[in-house]
């Protein structure tokens, strides 16, 4: 059998997906939020902010194998 997974966007969606499915007798699980995934308005406001820091000069510049090994050393 295969799986469909969805991800609605409000508590709205959910209930009513929840109703529906239940209504139609199918097997479902609800399971908590990965809190390892983000949300698409966080991704791009997160993307804007590194564009933003790059412009701003704070940005760490690496020009070889051996510089970026040495930078991520130093962490």
């Amino acid at each position: 059998m295969e799986s469909i997974t969805i991800y609605p966007k409000s508590e709205k969606q959910k209930t009513l997906l929840k109703s529906l499915l239940e209504e139609m007798k199918v097997r479902f699980e609800i399971s908590r939020s990965d809190d390892t995934l983000m949300e698409e308005e966080e991704f791009y406001a997160k993307i804007d902010r590194a564009k933003q820091q790059a412009k701003d000069g704070k940005g760490i510049h690496v020009k070889t194998k051996e510089e970026l090994q040495a930078y991520l050393n130093s962490l």
